[in-house]
């Protein structure tokens, strides 16, 4: 059974349920994929190439934070599958994002990154990336004083909630209208990215 011993100590500000279920990178994955549809532990292994033993521990472990749950029961070959669907968004505000410790920042956000990349790939797979004349990837460097910081993570905290309330206003109308949804991915980021070497610094190592 793996081992639980590498979770560290999480302040209470953070949601316990949500924090616990997202210590671990494996976990994390899991609850990216039940975002967006059901799955059962086998086929999660079987897609993520990992030991079903381990896969089972997590989804069981997922369970009990009440961060998913048992939609349907299959009979398969003389055994039972259990698929599981997402209950929560597992996400965390920034004060409680603060107070974890470095080790599961770092890991929640691999996983996120990982996701995301899967993400891609199996849109430009399908050739699905590019079909849409509206559809939007861009990135910008920026440098900018501690209020301008504050300003852009703001702007894409606020954004996010926009992008939320978009989601909730279509789902209402599909309900109602029958219309088939477009499956979408809406991804932000904002992060510190490491200083440029100077071009004095490049000449030098390059003598």
């Amino acid at each position: 059974m793996p081992s639980e011993k590498k979770e560290a100590a999480i302040p209470e500000i953070v949601d316990q349920r949500i924090a616990k279920a997202l210590a671990h990178p494996l976990r994390v994955r899991i609850l990216a994929t039940l975002s967006h549809r059901s799955i059962s532990p086998v086929e999660f292994s079987r897609e993520a190439r990992v030991p079903l033993s381990d896969v089972a521990y997590h989804f069981r472990k997922l369970e009990e934070f009440e961060c998913a749950e048992v939609t349907r029961e299959v009979p398969v070959r003389g055994s039972t599958q259990h698929f599981y669907r997402g209950t929560t968004r597992p996400l965390l505000s920034d004060d409680a994002w603060k107070y974890l410790p470095i080790s599961i920042r770092g890991g929640i956000s691999g996983m996120i990154w990982q996701t995301l990349l899967e993400r891609v790939a199996g849109a430009m797979e399908a050739g699905t990336f590019d079909v849409r004349d509206d559809r939007h990837f861009t990135w910008t460097p920026f440098t900018v004083d501690e209020a301008g910081w504050t300003e852009l993570t703001g702007l894409l905290a606020s954004t996010l909630e926009e992008a939320t309330e978009i989601g909730v206003r279509s789902a209402e109308r599909m309900a109602e209208s029958g219309e088939e949804g477009i499956n979408t991915t809406f991804a932000l980021a904002g992060f510190e990215s490491p200083k440029e070497p100077s071009k004095a610094t490049q000449k030098a190592k390059k003598n």
